[in-house]
């Protein structure tokens, strides 16, 4: 499945393949939505939503086999804590896919351990450029001519 770039509209027939495999998740009535569709509050879990998705598109695993994965995370997370405070689907959602990528033998625990310790030691914003922040010229006379101002 190829998705169109950042701010397209996504093709009909992507959008029901993504609908189908959500309305079989477990817990699928725990996912964030808005106005009716899968909401993220974070980049990491779009990121990890698209990783999961394309990865069973493309074979790496069988879609059950994720779902198997999920609803263990999520009775064990809920056997280990009497309210709901600190949950996060995406949280049970990464937690079931480094398992299930793990026991296939696609990810090495112990990378992923000095990976993650790797980033999470790298000061914030190290790797982006700085906003630009100068001021913005319009010249009057010129303005919606259509060509770069000179």
């Amino acid at each position: 499945m190829t998705l169109p770039p950042m701010n397209e509209v996504i093709p009909p027939e992507v959008r029901e393949r993504l609908e189908r495999l959500v309305d079989e998740l477990p817990y699928n009535e725990e996912i964030p939505r808005r106005s009716g569709d899968v909401a993220f509050n974070h980049a990491w879990e779009i990121r990890a939503f698209a990783i999961a998705t394309a990865m069973a598109d493309d074979g790496a695993f069988d879609w059950r086999e994720f779902q198997g994965e999920l609803i263990r995370s999520v009775q064990a997370w809920e056997s280990d804590n009497d309210s709901t405070t600190g949950w996060s689907y995406y949280d049970r959602w990464m937690e079931a896919l480094e398992k299930l990528l793990g026991d296939k033998g696609m990810l090495d625990a112990e990378e992923l351990d000095r990976r993650t310790a790797e980033v999470l030691a790298t000061p914030a914003n190290t790797h982006h450029h700085p906003p630009a922040r100068e001021p913005v010229a319009i010249v009057p006379s010129r303005a919606g001519e259509g060509r770069p101002l000179e």
